[in-house]
């Protein structure tokens, strides 16, 4: 797989180009300060005493990496803290039409929900072998919370910083891991408790190519 060098930061990254990716990114202010620091000092603990023991595998180090996520996830689910501008239609089709707008043109966009204070989605970018544009992950992703910050902020009549800076990206790596993504992501409506069948959550979609994965 091809790879792109930049800068996020002021440290470097390889990005991959090609691939599939399930993304989540939050509202800026929508997590707890003190939650912030004890999961990532949690995290940072856990992987040095990972790091520290010889014979350790990559598979320990995914565990962990998917086991903080889980709690991160659980965090935002409750929505109890900060803004919660996406319950807001007019914000959440802002937000929804600013994912569409690179399918097909960046990406193929797969499946994603919008949660009150979060977003889950998963897309596969064109191989670029293909003659098709190869745009590296970091630079869509600004694209699109840009892009979406400023039409958001501009309806909620407001200024400031619309979304966190960070954002959990994780490349799939194979059709079975796939097909738990798109299931975290159409059930996690269900698992928060706004519904009771993700199909009766407005802001859940899954491209129809993909329905065997419902």
């Amino acid at each position: 797989m091809h790879t792109d060098f930049y800068w996020y930061k002021g440290l470097p990254h390889l990005q991959p180009l090609g691939g599939t990716f399930f993304v989540t990114t939050r509202l800026q202010g929508s997590l707890a300060q003190t939650e912030k620091e004890r999961l990532a000092n949690t995290y940072a603990a856990k992987k040095q005493q990972i790091l520290i023991r010889p014979g350790h595998s990559r598979d320990e180090l995914d565990r962990l990496e998917r086991m903080y996520f889980g709690e991160y996830d659980q965090l935002m689910d409750r929505a109890d803290y900060g803004p919660r501008w996406l319950e807001t239609d007019s914000i959440a089709q802002l937000v929804a039409q600013s994912l569409h707008y690179w399918d097909d043109k960046a990406y193929n966009l797969i499946a994603y929900t919008l949660m009150p204070n979060h977003i889950h989605v998963a897309f596969s970018f064109f191989d670029p072998e293909s003659g098709r544009p190869a745009i590296p992950l970091v630079k869509i992703l600004q694209s699109i919370k840009s892009f979406s910050a400023r039409q958001c902020n501009q309806l909620l009549e407001r200024q400031g910083q619309f979304w966190d800076d960070k954002n959990y990206d994780r490349l799939v790596r194979d059709r079975d891991e796939l097909y738990r993504i798109v299931q975290y992501i159409l059930q996690n409506p269900v698992k928060a408790g706004f519904c009771q069948r993700w199909q009766d959550w407005k802001w859940t979609y899954v491209k129809p190519e993909y329905n065997d994965f419902r």
